[in-house]
Protein backbone atom coordinates (compact mmCIF):
# COMPACT_ATOMS: atom_id res chain seq x y z
CA UNK A 1 0.00 0.00 0.00
CA UNK A 2 1.35 3.39 -0.97
CA UNK A 3 0.93 6.18 1.50
CA UNK A 4 0.37 9.58 -0.12
CA UNK A 5 2.59 12.31 1.19
CA UNK A 6 5.01 9.92 2.82
CA UNK A 7 8.17 11.61 4.02
CA UNK A 8 6.54 15.02 4.16
CA UNK A 9 5.61 16.81 7.31
CA UNK A 10 2.17 18.34 7.58
CA UNK A 11 2.13 21.18 10.05
CA UNK A 12 -1.53 21.91 9.43
CA UNK A 13 -0.76 24.79 7.06
CA UNK A 14 -2.93 24.60 3.95
CA UNK A 15 -3.98 27.15 1.31
CA UNK A 16 -2.36 29.77 -0.89
CA UNK A 17 0.28 32.31 -0.07
CA UNK A 18 -0.44 36.03 -0.19
CA UNK A 19 1.78 36.43 -3.25
CA UNK A 20 -0.18 33.80 -5.17
CA UNK A 21 -3.53 35.43 -4.34
CA UNK A 22 -2.27 38.90 -5.30
CA UNK A 23 -0.93 37.55 -8.60
CA UNK A 24 -4.31 36.04 -9.48
CA UNK A 25 -6.12 39.28 -8.53
CA UNK A 26 -3.79 41.36 -10.73
CA UNK A 27 -4.27 39.01 -13.71
CA UNK A 28 -8.06 39.08 -13.34
CA UNK A 29 -8.16 42.88 -13.04
CA UNK A 30 -6.02 43.31 -16.18
CA UNK A 31 -8.31 40.97 -18.10
CA UNK A 32 -11.42 42.78 -16.88
CA UNK A 33 -9.95 46.05 -18.11
CA UNK A 34 -8.91 44.79 -21.58
CA UNK A 35 -11.65 42.34 -22.60
CA UNK A 36 -14.70 44.69 -22.67
CA UNK A 37 -13.00 47.19 -24.96
CA UNK A 38 -11.90 44.40 -27.29
CA UNK A 39 -15.43 42.98 -27.37
CA UNK A 40 -16.97 46.41 -28.03
CA UNK A 41 -14.66 47.03 -31.00
CA UNK A 42 -15.38 43.51 -32.30
CA UNK A 43 -19.14 44.11 -32.05
CA UNK A 44 -18.90 47.46 -33.87
CA UNK A 45 -16.87 45.93 -36.73
CA UNK A 46 -19.40 43.11 -36.92
CA UNK A 47 -22.27 45.62 -37.09
CA UNK A 48 -20.56 47.33 -40.03
CA UNK A 49 -20.06 44.01 -41.85
CA UNK A 50 -23.73 43.10 -41.25
CA UNK A 51 -24.95 46.43 -42.62
CA UNK A 52 -22.76 46.14 -45.72
CA UNK A 53 -23.88 42.55 -46.25
CA UNK A 54 -27.56 43.44 -45.91
CA UNK A 55 -27.30 46.37 -48.33
CA UNK A 56 -25.41 44.21 -50.81
CA UNK A 57 -28.05 41.48 -50.63
CA UNK A 58 -30.83 44.06 -51.05
CA UNK A 59 -29.10 45.40 -54.16
CA UNK A 60 -28.76 41.89 -55.58
CA UNK A 61 -32.41 41.18 -54.77
CA UNK A 62 -33.51 44.37 -56.55
CA UNK A 63 -31.53 43.24 -59.60
CA UNK A 64 -33.12 39.78 -59.51
CA UNK A 65 -36.62 41.19 -59.13
CA UNK A 66 -36.03 43.66 -61.98
CA UNK A 67 -35.07 40.82 -64.31
CA UNK A 68 -37.81 38.45 -63.10
CA UNK A 69 -40.61 41.05 -63.22
CA UNK A 70 -39.31 42.85 -66.33
CA UNK A 71 -39.43 46.27 -64.63
CA UNK A 72 -36.80 48.68 -63.31
CA UNK A 73 -36.10 48.86 -59.59
CA UNK A 74 -34.36 51.80 -57.97
CA UNK A 75 -32.55 52.12 -54.68
CA UNK A 76 -32.44 55.66 -53.36
CA UNK A 77 -29.88 56.52 -50.68
CA UNK A 78 -30.70 59.13 -48.05
CA UNK A 79 -27.33 60.23 -46.72
CA UNK A 80 -28.86 62.55 -44.09
CA UNK A 81 -31.03 59.84 -42.51
CA UNK A 82 -28.58 56.97 -43.18
CA UNK A 83 -31.27 54.95 -44.89
CA UNK A 84 -32.13 53.57 -48.29
CA UNK A 85 -35.37 52.82 -50.10
CA UNK A 86 -36.02 50.13 -52.70
CA UNK A 87 -38.81 51.09 -55.09
CA UNK A 88 -40.61 49.53 -57.99
CA UNK A 89 -41.50 51.94 -60.80
CA UNK A 90 -44.50 54.20 -60.15
CA UNK A 91 -46.28 53.12 -63.35
CA UNK A 92 -45.94 49.43 -62.47
CA UNK A 93 -49.12 47.54 -61.67
CA UNK A 94 -49.96 44.08 -60.46
CA UNK A 95 -48.87 41.85 -57.62
CA UNK A 96 -45.34 41.55 -59.03
CA UNK A 97 -44.64 45.26 -58.47
CA UNK A 98 -45.27 45.53 -54.75
CA UNK A 99 -41.71 45.42 -53.42
CA UNK A 100 -41.19 48.82 -51.81
CA UNK A 101 -38.94 48.75 -48.74
CA UNK A 102 -37.21 51.38 -46.61
CA UNK A 103 -34.34 50.36 -44.34
CA UNK A 104 -32.43 52.39 -41.79
CA UNK A 105 -28.76 51.56 -41.28
CA UNK A 106 -29.14 52.30 -37.57
CA UNK A 107 -31.04 49.04 -37.23
CA UNK A 108 -27.70 47.22 -37.69
CA UNK A 109 -26.16 48.98 -34.70
CA UNK A 110 -25.39 52.48 -33.57
CA UNK A 111 -22.77 54.44 -35.46
CA UNK A 112 -23.39 52.91 -38.93
CA UNK A 113 -23.56 55.77 -41.45
CA UNK A 114 -23.32 56.35 -45.19
CA UNK A 115 -19.86 57.85 -45.58
CA UNK A 116 -20.13 58.67 -49.28
CA UNK A 117 -21.80 57.61 -52.50
CA UNK A 118 -21.30 58.65 -56.08
CA UNK A 119 -24.50 57.50 -57.79
CA UNK A 120 -26.29 60.13 -59.88
CA UNK A 121 -29.20 61.63 -57.90
CA UNK A 122 -28.35 59.32 -54.95
CA UNK A 123 -30.02 56.51 -56.90
CA UNK A 124 -28.92 53.22 -58.43
CA UNK A 125 -31.33 51.77 -60.97
CA UNK A 126 -31.47 48.08 -61.86
CA UNK A 127 -32.94 47.61 -65.34
CA UNK A 128 -35.00 44.65 -66.47
CA UNK A 129 -32.12 43.31 -68.58
CA UNK A 130 -29.88 43.00 -65.48
CA UNK A 131 -27.74 46.09 -65.97
CA UNK A 132 -27.52 49.00 -63.56
CA UNK A 133 -25.97 52.39 -63.05
CA UNK A 134 -22.34 52.20 -61.96
CA UNK A 135 -21.13 53.69 -58.72
CA UNK A 136 -19.91 53.12 -55.19
CA UNK A 137 -21.45 53.61 -51.77
CA UNK A 138 -19.23 53.58 -48.68
CA UNK A 139 -20.42 52.77 -45.16
CA UNK A 140 -18.51 53.32 -41.93
CA UNK A 141 -18.98 53.00 -38.19
CA UNK A 142 -18.50 56.32 -36.39
CA UNK A 143 -17.98 54.63 -33.03
CA UNK A 144 -14.75 52.88 -33.99
CA UNK A 145 -11.57 54.81 -33.25
CA UNK A 146 -10.04 53.83 -36.58
CA UNK A 147 -13.25 54.61 -38.55
CA UNK A 148 -12.91 51.69 -40.98
CA UNK A 149 -15.03 51.81 -44.10
CA UNK A 150 -16.52 49.21 -46.43
CA UNK A 151 -17.48 50.02 -50.01
CA UNK A 152 -20.11 48.43 -52.23
CA UNK A 153 -19.53 48.86 -55.95
CA UNK A 154 -21.86 48.27 -58.87
CA UNK A 155 -20.73 48.13 -62.46
CA UNK A 156 -22.64 48.68 -65.69
CA UNK A 157 -23.16 44.94 -66.16
CA UNK A 158 -25.09 44.77 -62.88
CA UNK A 159 -22.43 43.15 -60.74
CA UNK A 160 -22.51 44.12 -57.06
CA UNK A 161 -19.28 43.64 -55.08
CA UNK A 162 -17.93 44.50 -51.64
CA UNK A 163 -14.49 46.15 -51.57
Amino acid sequence: MVILGAGREDNGIKGFSLVEILTVIVIISVLLKIVPSMFTAFRQRTNLREAVGALTEDMKLAKQRAVAENVNYTITFNVNNNSYEIQSPPNCSGAACTYDVTKNLGSFGSGIVIDSQNFASNTVTFQSRGTCSAGTITLRNNLLNTNPTKAITTNLMGRVTIN
